[in-house]
């Protein structure tokens, strides 16, 4: 019976060590998809919003955003955004990163954030998702809220 609550005690300890590690690295990567995910987003919409620049846009997104948007929608979201003039002062970004794993369908790294811009004719609030793959950051989500009067928030 001793030998047994000392080979319990070992393998106990053994998997508190193991998940002390695996929390541990965890952390440390989490905190660093969340530097590279939020300096891509502070490269990003500057870059995109300077001049409401599609092509800015279109170079930094996922295929399937590519994709899925239509030539009309992408014209209509950067002409109701054009009206805000160009970009004046670009207050940053706040969002984490994520990681999660399913079984069979492996391990996805995204991110969400919210930015803040003023513009010469008014300000937005910029939402973007990003996915990482094959380890860069691609935009999926791009919706910008607007002070425009009576303009809805447009987004992809």
């Amino acid at each position: 019976m001793r030998k047994f609550l000392l080979i319990l005690g070992a393998l106990t300890l053994v998997v508190i060590v193991a998940a002390g590690i695996g929390v541990g690295i965890v952390a440390y990567k989490g905190n660093a998809l969340d530097a590279e995910s939020k300096a891509f987003v502070d490269g990003a919409v500057p870059a995109i919003a300077a001049n409401w620049s599609k092509e800015q846009l279109l170079d930094r997104a996922t295929p399937e955003l590519r994709d899925s948007v239509k030539p009309e929608e992408l014209r209509s979201l950067f002409d109701a955004v054009s009206q805000l003039g160009p970009l004046v002062e670009y207050e940053g970004a706040a969002g984490d990163a994520n990681m999660s794993y399913m079984a069979g369908s492996g391990s996805t790294v995204s991110a969400s954030y919210v930015a803040k811009a003023k513009f010469k004719d008014g300000v937005a609030t910029i939402q973007i998702t990003l996915v990482k793959r094959d380890g860069r950051w691609m935009i999926s989500g791009f919706h910008v809220d607007t002070s425009l009067s009576g303009a809805p928030g447009r987004g992809i």
